[in-house]
């Protein structure tokens, strides 16, 4: 036996010549022609083996089973438009909540610097969380977390069907005060080893941090594993130690504009081997995201990159064009 198949347009068809009494005044309201309305009730009748009108010498009448089945046609209808609007609200409507995550440093930037950018968020519900990748996702990439919109991070994201944009690159390096330097002279990397780094709790191997650094002069890059008493779950902690004499960071320099404009962190090597990285949104495609999501992203993205702009453009000329912005702050 064929499974019955109810389209929702005879549905409404139904519903409308129930309510007019009249295939005339139903074609009317529905901007259909006439003999199309007939066809689908017609056709209805035909597939489900019973009739649902009945003419009288003035207008139609249901039927008995008519009678019976317009609560569940007009329930059906209703439930179809209940669907069509929640699909178009969440679509499109300035509600509901969306989940920003990015590591320690860059939620502070952004908190200090973009939100409040962006303007009339309506009912929107901003969530800001902390997401500090772990040494693996470095080269493996990152996982995009079940409840999040926006991920603002420093490597790819590991499934291949989201979006990834490069915001900008900047450098890592190793810093300390100068009383640490004076006391703990070194000259390059290498000699890391021998001194108290201060480390970073997602990048732990075996108790030691993997710092990585471009050799001075050329392309290649080479690791280096350090070790300290100190273990921070951020760049921030790590900083306010490094400020009190308790040893070497290993951080984004334009982090640092206030501590190396003050003197209270200095780079440690003559020349600046760095590491750099790319700052990088990741979301999932246009396609796939309420309308409250894409505005979050475009408030922010675009504050971004008017800030970067604005950082590259005050820059000398003789400068690395390639320098970051102060985004991670």
């Amino acid at each position: 036996m064929n499974k019955l198949q109810l389209k929702p347009r005879e549905l409404k068809i139904i519903s409308v010549i129930a309510a007019t009494r009249s295939i005339g005044d139903a074609a009317a309201l529905l901007g259909m022609a006439q003999a199309n309305v007939s066809k689908y009730l017609s056709d209805f009748e035909t597939r489900v083996g019973l009739k649902v009108f009945e003419r009288t010498t003035r207008q139609l009448a249901l039927t008995q089973f008519g009678e019976a089945l317009l609560p569940y046609v007009n329930a059906t209808l209703d439930k179809n438009s209940q669907l069509i609007n929640f699909i178009a609200d969440y679509k499109h409507e300035k509600r509901g909540r969306v989940t920003l995550y990015a590591p320690t440093g860059i939620v502070t930037y952004l908190a200090r610097h973009v939100i409040h950018q962006i303007e009339e968020l309506g009912d929107i519900h901003l969530s800001l969380k902390t997401y500090n990748l772990d040494r693996n996702e470095f080269s493996e990439g990152v996982t995009f977390p079940d409840d999040c919109d926006i991920l603002i991070t420093y490597t790819q994201p590991k499934d291949e069907n989201l979006v990834a944009t490069v915001l900008t690159k900047y450098s890592i390096t190793a810093f300390a005060s100068k009383e640490y330097l004076n006391r703990h002279p070194l000259s390059g990397p290498e000699e890391l080893i021998n001194h108290s780094c201060i480390l970073i709790d997602s990048m732990l191997v075996d108790d030691a941090n993997i710092w990585r650094f471009r050799v001075h002069g050329s392309d290649e890059v080479r690791d280096y594993k350090v070790t300290g008493n100190y273990i921070c779950d951020n760049t921030q902690t790590a900083l306010e130690l490094a400020r009190n004499n308790l040893g070497i960071v290993f951080a984004p320099k334009e982090s640092l504009k206030k501590e190396l404009s003050q003197g209270m962190l200095v780079p440690c090597f003559p020349h600046e081997e760095e590491w750099w990285l790319n700052l990088t949104a990741i979301f999932r495609k246009r396609d796939y995201q309420p309308w409250r999501v894409q505005y979050v992203l475009d408030g922010v993205l675009n504050c971004l990159r008017q800030q970067i702009a604005q950082a590259a453009s005050g820059r000398p000329e003789s400068e690395d064009q390639n320098s970051p912005s102060g985004l991670s702050e």
